[in-house]
């Protein structure tokens, strides 16, 4: 295990993505969404995705320096082309126009195709919420999840995301995928030869199992049966179909449309306009303050990812894997970046 500063993992991905192609700003805000999610300490979907981006840039398999594009727009609705960028530039770009259609009618969608894996949905919420908006992000991906009673994958596990301010303390904030489990957790919960429910999906054969390895081969389930399924269906629709981009299992060529792409959608509600600031910042404060006032320690949504923010911070470090710290190390030779441990 490798200890290394907060401050200077934070570098080496600013510089990292420099010598990769992107600009000194797109680099300021990779550095900035890997940091963020990174100190949320869920595990995954954070610095220890940066190797697959190094190489997706390495290989050319996407765009280091996309020009996005508006295709069309109607009132506070807008639909963007993110030219097969790196999903976490194309989400923020995207979480930006919606935060300005919002400033101009009070509300602003923004779907955009031609993007790809975009982390995860914390820092695209919590850009809209620390600025006063309500935030909400919604991905597209292909299928990976059925409905019981009915065999194979039928629609993508749909990951969203909402932050809104919360009257001066740390943001709410949610950010799930509508399966029982995400890809990337179960992979490694397949490494590991875990155990998971039953109730999380099958095997391939169509059969209910325990093993995150057979189910990892199979089908995952949604969360809630029924009701995950239903509210994946309206997620498809608002990236996938709004956005003009590739509809569920599509993946052939098509004009203007890259194969296996993704779509997203950012959504973003000025807090504020339907009352005064205070009367928001009052109300929201009393909404999370009642429910904790109704179940001995209730667990907000974000409550451990501050918490775990702050203990990171003050202790200014964080231990990585040799594993990652040796991949990066690797790509840092290469393009003359430091990565420095201790």
């Amino acid at each position: 295990m490798k200890n290394i500063r907060l401050t200077d993992l934070e570098r080496y991905v600013q510089e990292i993505m420099e010598k990769m192609g992107l600009t000194a700003e797109e680099s300021r805000i990779m550095a900035d969404i890997y940091m963020e999610t990174t100190k949320r300490g869920v595990g995954h979907h954070d610095i220890y995705n940066l190797p697959s981006r190094l190489e997706a840039l390495e290989r050319r398999t996407v765009n280091s320096a996309p020009e996005f594009k508006r295709l069309s727009s109607f009132g506070a609705l807008e639909q963007w082309d993110g030219d097969n960028g790196l999903g976490e530039l194309v989400c923020h770009h995207s979480m930006e126009r919606a935060i300005a259609l919002a400033e101009d009618h009070g509300i602003g969608l923004c779907a955009v195709r031609n993007s790809n894996h975009y982390l995860c949905s914390a820092p695209y919420v919590l850009q809209a919420a620390r600025r006063g908006y309500i935030g909400f992000i919604i991905a597209k991906g292909v299928p990976t999840m059925g409905v019981p009673g009915a065999k194979g994958k039928v629609v993508g596990q749909s990951p969203i995301g909402y932050a809104f301010p919360a009257g001066g303390a740390d943001p709410v904030m949610l950010d799930i995928c509508l399966a029982y489990v995400s890809g990337e957790q179960l992979a490694r919960m397949a490494a590991d030869r875990l155990t998971v429910p039953g109730w999380w999906g099958v095997d391939r054969d169509g059969r209910e199992t325990d093993s995150a390895e057979a189910l990892a081969e199979g089908t995952k389930y949604g969360i809630g049966e029924h009701k995950g399924f239903g509210l994946a269906i309206l997620c498809e629709l608002l990236t996938g179909v709004l956005s003009g981009g590739l509809i569920l299992d599509q993946d052939e060529e098509k004009p203007g449309i890259k194969a296996r792409s993704t779509s997203h959608t950012a959504i973003a509600v000025k807090a504020d306009g339907l009352m005064s600031r205070e009367e928001y910042d009052r109300r929201s404060r009393e909404l999370t303050e009642r429910i904790r006032a109704r179940a001995e320690e209730v667990h907000i949504p974000g409550d451990a990812s501050w918490q775990s923010k702050r203990e990171l911070e003050e202790k200014g470090e964080i231990v990585l894997s040799d594993t990652l710290a040796d991949r990066l190390i690797e790509y840092g030779g290469r393009y003359g970046v430091s990565f420095l441990y201790h």
